[in-house]
Parts: C-alpha cells; structure tokens; sequence
C-alpha cells in the first residue's frame, strides 16, 4: 500500500508540473517522454495511457494536443532524428573533421552513421516499426514534412562532402551522387535493421554485423574515392 500511494504522489507531482508548463513546453515533454516510451519498449507496445502517466498528461488532453498516437509517433521520429542530426554536426564542425579531404569526410560520415546504429539498435528498431506504420496507417506527406526534413539534412552534409572532394580532387566525379548516396543509406539501415530483428536462420549470423557495415562503408569509399 506504501509503495502505491508512493507512485499515486509522483504521478500527481508529473501532472502539477505538466500543468505548470506553457503548452508549447509541455508538448516538447510529451515527446521527449513518448520518444523514451518508443525507444524501451516498442513503438506498438506503448499505450497513451502510458505516455499519459510518464509525462503527467491527461490522456484527453493528448488527444487534444496531438489526435492520435501516429501524429505523436512522428514527432517522437522526428525528435530523435534531430538529436543524431545534433551529433553529427559536432562531428562536422570539429578541427579534425575541417582539415579532411572530400573523401575523407565522406567515409568517416558514412562509419559515423554505422557506428550509430551499432550502438542505438533500440532506435533502429524504432525505425524499422516506425516505416511500417507510416505505411499501414497511410500517413500522408504533409504530416510527414518536419521528419522528412530531419532525414534529408543529412544528404546536405554529405553533398558538400561531396563537392569538396570534387574540389579538391580526392573523389571521382559520379553520374548522380544522390542515387549513390541513397544506395549506400538504404543498405546501411537496412542491415542494421535486420541486426536489431535478429537471426531469423543459423547462416544470418549477426555476430559480425559492425564488419557487415563496414563492408558495405569500404565499398562505398573505394567507388567513390580517387
């Protein structure tokens, strides 16, 4: 009973503080939770009742706020793109990364991206749920525009890589660098995603999953690379 009436007074402690906030605060809490809620238990796990007790929001107001647990998903996907985003602009801004070459900064990007989804496989899991309801649910591309936009701000990165590397003459001068980076984002996520499903036969065999994207990083660079 002590520890129910424990759990009654944090929760009625969240609500005070919720209500506290502005509205505009209190939605990016609510996302911040949703997001955590996503990444430890699973985007079709998650309840907005649960949400609703991690954040101190009323389950109404929720809907109210946000319509549905989809429209909350996304904003959850695009917080979470935003915070790797974040990370990988202090790669790109530090000294070491301004005095690569092109090529170089193409392949420490493309090992950046690997090493992330080694060691996020929570959030390649949430991707890989993620995609899935965005397609059953038919989500429609205007809902979409912010995530996109947080996706996309990676190939700006990269394209000036690029550039750079055709500048400075360390990378080869290719038909269509946007189909080639495409390629080589898609494979990189897609063995990820296979490595946070698991094994599904003996010969998958994920043991060896960070040289896999290696593999897949090393034949992208040796295209590319002069």
């Amino acid at each position: 009973m002590a520890s129910e009436r424990t759990g009654d007074s944090l929760l009625v402690a969240r609500q005070q503080d919720a209500k506290a906030k502005p509205e505009a605060v209190r939605d990016e809490w609510v996302v911040e939770c949703a997001a955590q809620l996503f990444l430890e238990g699973g985007l079709s796990s998650v309840k907005m009742t649960d949400i609703a007790d991690a954040s101190g929001v009323g389950v109404a107001t929720l809907y109210r706020r946000f319509k549905s647990k989809t429209r909350l998903s996304v904003e959850a996907a695009t917080l979470l793109w935003k915070r790797f985003n974040e990370r990988i602009c202090e790669l790109v801004e530090s000294d070491d990364f301004l005095v690569m070459n092109g090529a170089d900064r193409l392949e420490t990007l493309l090992r950046e991206y690997g090493a992330h989804y080694v060691a996020n496989r929570e959030f390649v899991s949430f991707l890989d749920e993620f995609d899935h309801l965005v397609l059953s649910e038919g989500v429609e591309g205007g809902e979409l525009e912010g995530y996109g936009r947080e996706v996309d701000s990676f190939y700006i990165i990269f394209d000036d890589a690029y550039k750079l590397g055709v500048s400075d003459g360390s990378v080869l001068i290719l038909p269509d660098f946007a189909t080639f980076y495409k390629s080589v984002a898609h494979a990189l996520v897609s063995v990820a995603e296979k490595m946070a499903r698991g094994e599904v036969i003996p010969s998958d065999d994920f043991s060896d999953g960070m040289e896999e994207l290696d593999c897949i990083v090393d034949m992208a660079v040796k295209y590319v690379r002069k």
